[in-house]
């Protein structure tokens, strides 16, 4: 398998095996011990961090899915644009739950050594999510 193939099911193993199927054992298999993740929430680093991250998704959105929109591999480093749906059964930032269904959009870069994730950055749109539970944004503007 070449390198592009190993780092597209790489990422694809993530979202599909540890997030949707939540398969959290296999982490330690797809990131680095000490992978870095720089989030609109700060950086974290390390296997543990990464293991945290998982289970909280799990806990604010327990009927996610994630699907994976593209996947772009360019020697060490990847890109990918995913969607995930799911039911805000859990508070969001203190605002509490709704019951209603989301969609967000994201984009991540991946920086990747012997085949592993060693470091991510996440860009999610956040003030989506708020606008589809109802909290009202001063100031922002409908996406077109």
């Amino acid at each position: 398998m070449s390198v592009i193939t190993d780092q597209a099911t790489t990422i694809h193993s993530f979202y599909d095996q540890c997030l949707n199927q939540r398969q959290s054992g296999l982490l330690p298999e797809l990131f680095t011990a000490d992978a870095v993740a720089h989030t609109p929430n700060g950086d974290s680093t390390g296997l543990a961090d990464v293991q945290q991250t998982v289970e909280r998704v799990h806990a604010m959105f327990p009927d996610h899915h994630f699907t994976i929109d593209d996947i772009i591999v360019n020697g060490d480093k990847a890109a990918a644009r995913w969607t995930m749906t799911a039911t805000n059964t859990a508070p969001i930032g203190g605002i509490p739950p709704t019951g209603k269904p989301i969609t967000q959009r994201a984009n991540v870069f991946y920086r990747f050594e012997d085949g592993k994730i060693a470091e991510l950055w996440l860009q999610l749109d956040q003030i989506g999510v708020l606008r589809q539970i109802g909290v009202q944004i001063p100031g922002a503007q409908p996406a077109r």
